[in-house]
């Protein structure tokens, strides 16, 4: 089990609602509606390279279509969001 810590202000985690019309129509809000459950676990090895080497990652994907590492909590490739085992 683990928990997302999200980071609210990045775009992946905000969606669009009305507003008055002299203030644009829209504006983009934090989403607090995230499932946070594990969907599948994998292991990515180590690649050794000179250009550029991969380290060995033990990744869990949830629902929100992200891969996380599991030693770290950083989403895989990004940092709109990380997690902690709990």
């Amino acid at each position: 089990m683990v928990v997302v810590k999200r980071v609210l202000d990045h775009p992946a985690h905000m969606k669009q609602v009305a507003v008055e019309s002299r203030d644009g129509g829209t504006k983009r809000v934090p989403d607090g509606n995230v499932q946070e459950t594990v969907v599948a676990r994998r292991y990515a090895p180590a690649i050794p390279g000179p250009r550029r080497p991969c380290e060995e990652k033990d990744l869990v994907h949830l629902p929100n279509g992200f891969w996380y590492d599991l030693a770290t909590g950083l989403q895989d490739s990004s940092g709109a969001t990380c997690i902690e085992r709990d």
